[in-house]
């Protein structure tokens, strides 16, 4: 899987050989993917045979089409139901393929591992025993399999890994006793090759990170200090990394070290990791195509071959894969649900005005309805009900009085800049003038400083590429409670939280989460997801508090703030009991397409449209890397079928290799353990990669941009929608024992 790209001789020639990752996806959807991930798995969906539904790329089609299945179940997607058109599945392909593909110990252990992630029984697949076929490239005297090189061997550790096979310790120490004495890794797997000058066997990153994770997911860790170290070494000054330090950054090469990161423990967002504050995955987003997929430096355009080995590393996931994912649930399933509640929206539009009516909620809740457009590819500045005005025009129009306080106006901007229009001149009103007359510099707060108040803002300035001041930044640093969240009055450990129901919550948290991280301050993700972590629900979702039980909005607001902080929600660390928070929050769609928060009697408008960009994977503010988020005049055009129901998720467990917190750091400085879930209890196993054969073009460092996280919806007030929800729940509950209970709940002004 991971390709690996050989600077070949002095001479220029230069082969590119080696095997990929490939990752593959469902159906496509009908509008364009916001989130990195899925962007790339739909443009190799479109590369995709409607034939055969292999990703024909000659030689390395077996290898192409086993990553596009690895990355597709990374990302939650059903690689049985991944398919072009009406075509055949990849893993149809695969299956019709298996003794072709199983020929060698790494091409072996890549197809293991894609079996293994798809849910399949590798001891009987498409008539093809693999476990005792691998077995059979395996020498039991020398510990090697195959022809013993870098790739090969750690195949077929990390497939025996995934399919819960035990790793014979000889084969480990094959690799322990083979790694250079600068801490890497070369791709003969010789030690200190005296020809590795000539042979161009030197220690490189994409043999060094598949070794890694190959003894990560084995669990052994004793290499991870001496090898991150050198790994260290070879990190350019955008964060990406080159197959040989002076090479150049290229996507392979930095989403196989982004992944063996991940699985040392790693959290590739710390300062160690981000030289000039570039980090590894900001680097991998940007150098994303408009179409998704990824180019080589040098190659004219993007390539299924190069593509195919970044969507896990996009997804924070090593090899072996450890995923979770609904049976058929692909793309196209998610872009329905979004385009479903999109259409509910545009039904509650009004014809008059082009607002979405909820009372003193119009302006937010239409807001969010521009936003959750945009999230999902359609153009803002055409929604319409019938032949009325659009929503953008209905927010320009009331654009002055949509303005009156920081959080509102914050949430405005983020309306505005997401249908691509001038917030410094929109209805007549110059918006960040008048976001910046709300703020307070001596204090650093915007307007009366409460989480969505301030987080609105901020995401505001981010999504207009202003400068966010650093005193509103500390503003909510300070405010952390002890216990990791925050709290909707933005009172550290208020001490009148019980009585103020001013106890940390999923809503505020969340939004101060992805405020923080729009800005690039990642210091306190993960406390603050460690907290959250404690609040899911068994079902996947989340609830405003513990106990209060899993709402749509709650649901959607953390899945956002999970993009946001760089964790992948499909992964087994918050799929307890396979339930995933997307799939959760899909699950309990209606028919119509609206959300129903709990106890009420159906959807409503108010609820649903906080849920679109969560279900698109969009962060607050919102971002869609290198292209717009729409093609301008895009439309929601006719009605989609009833939404697909949601069956019960498919878990591929995988072995635990447990994160070494600070392992052996670069430049004295420990990064922060990762994992699935920052700061918690982050298992990361490694993923495969691919066979390296020949030798790769030298590389040319692609410019970093560090991306910006996404939209978030809020009621007028600026407290957390199902925060109102829950706290009148209280109330009602309270008052039905006979007590009396007052509460004020603000939602995002």
């Amino acid at each position: 899987m991971g390709r690996t790209r050989r600077v070949a001789a002095l001479a220029t020639t230069g082969a590119t050989g080696v095997a990929l990752l490939a990752f593959a996806i469902g159906t496509g959807s009908a509008a364009t993917q916001v989130d990195p991930a899925s962007r790339a798995i739909q443009y190799l969906q479109g590369e995709q045979s409607g034939s055969d539904g292999s990703i024909p790329v000659g030689a390395s089609t077996d290898a192409v089409s086993e990553e596009y299945a690895i990355g597709a179940a990374a990302a939650g997607y059903d690689p049985n139901a991944l398919r072009h058109g009406s075509g055949p599945s990849v893993m149809a392909y695969l299956a019709a393929h298996a003794a072709a593909a199983c020929t060698s110990a790494g091409a072996c252990g890549e197809l293991l591992q894609a079996v293994a992630a798809a849910g399949l029984d590798p001891a009987s697949f498409g008539g093809v025993d693999l476990l005792t076929t691998l077995d059979s490239f395996y020498a039991t005297a020398t510990g090697v399999f195959g022809d013993g090189e870098a790739f090969t061997q750690s195949l077929a550790i990390q497939g025996l890994v995934a399919a819960h096979q035990t790793v014979p310790a000889a084969a480990l120490h094959h690799l322990v006793a083979a790694e250079d004495s600068d801490g890497g890794w070369d791709y003969l797997l010789i030690k200190d090759d005296p020809n590795g000058a000539t042979d161009f066997d030197t220690s490189d990153t994409n043999s060094t990170a598949m070794v890694l994770m190959a003894l990560d997911a084995a669990g052994m860790h004793s290499r991870d200090g001496s090898a991150l170290a050198w790994v260290h070494t070879q990190q350019d000054s955008d964060g990406g990394f080159p197959y040989q330090a002076g090479a150049g950054t290229d996507p392979d090469s930095t989403a196989l070290v982004l992944q063996a990161l991940i699985a040392t423990g790693q959290n590739p967002d710390a300062p160690a990791w981000a030289p000039g504050g570039h980090a590894p995955l900001a680097e991998l987003i940007a150098g994303q195509d408009a179409d998704g997929g990824f180019t080589f430096p040098g190659n004219p355009a993007p390539d299924p071959f190069t593509t195919a080995q970044v969507p896990p590393a996009l997804e924070l996931e090593p090899y072996p894969a450890r995923v979770v994912f609904s049976p058929g649930f692909t793309l196209a399933t998610e872009a329905h649900a979004a385009t479903a509640s999109l259409l509910y929206l545009q039904g509650e539009q009004s014809g008059s005005d082009g607002s979405i009516p909820v009372g003193a909620s119009t302006d937010a809740v239409s807001e969010e309805y521009a936003i959750g457009a945009a999230a999902a590819g359609y153009d803002p500045n055409a929604l319409r009900h019938g032949s009325g005005p659009s929503v953008m025009a209905y927010l320009a129009a009331h654009a002055a009085a949509a303005c009156t306080s920081a959080g509102a106006c914050g949430e405005l901007l983020q309306a505005v800049a997401a249908a691509g229009l001038d917030p410094a001149s929109f209805g007549g009103v110059d918006l960040l003038t008048t976001l910046d007359s709300f703020y307070a510099t001596a204090t650093g707060v915007f307007g009366d400083g409460e989480a969505f108040t301030q987080s609105l803002a901020i995401q505001g300035l981010v999504a207009a590429h202003q400068t966010v001041p650093a005193a509103a930044l500390h503003h909510l640093v300070a405010a952390e409670d002890s216990d990791g969240g925050w709290d909707y009055l933005l009172i550290k450990d208020d001490p009148n939280g019980a009585t103020d129901f001013d106890t940390s919550d999923t809503n505020s948290t969340a939004m101060v989460l992805m405020a923080l991280d729009a800005a690039g301050m990642h210091s306190r993700d993960g406390s603050a997801l460690a907290w959250v972590h404690t609040q899911q629900d068994s079902d996947g979702g989340f609830p405003y508090q513990a106990g209060a039980g899993t709402d749509p909005d709650s649901t959607a607001l953390v899945l956002q703030a999970l993009i946001a902080t760089g964790q992948n929600p499909d992964a087994p660390a918050w799929a307890p009991g396979g339930h995933a928070p997307l799939a959760e929050l899909i699950a309990g769609q209606d028919a119509d397409g609206g959300f129903t928060f709990p106890g009420n009697p159906a959807p409503d408008p108010f609820t649903t449209a906080q849920v679109p960009p969560a279900m698109e994977r969009a962060g607050s503010p919102l971002t869609c890397g290198a292209g717009p988020c729409f093609a301008p005049g895009s439309t929601l055009n006719g009605t989609p079928p009833n939404p697909t129901p949601t069956p019960a998720p498919t878990v591929t467990p995988r072995a635990s290799a447990t994160p070494i917190p600070g392992a052996g750091g670069a430049a004295g400085s420990s990064p922060t353990p990762a994992g699935s879930v920052l700061g918690i209890t982050a298992t990361p196993t490694p993923l495969p990669s691919s066979i390296p054969t020949s030798t790769p073009a030298t590389s040319t460092p692609a410019a970093s941009a560090a991306p910006a996280p996404a939209t978030t919806p809020l009621a007028t007030s600026g407290f957390p929608i199902a925060g109102i929800y829950l706290i009148a729940a209280l109330v009602a509950a309270m008052v039905v024992a006979g007590v009396a209970v007052g509460v004020r709940r603000r939602l995002g002004a």
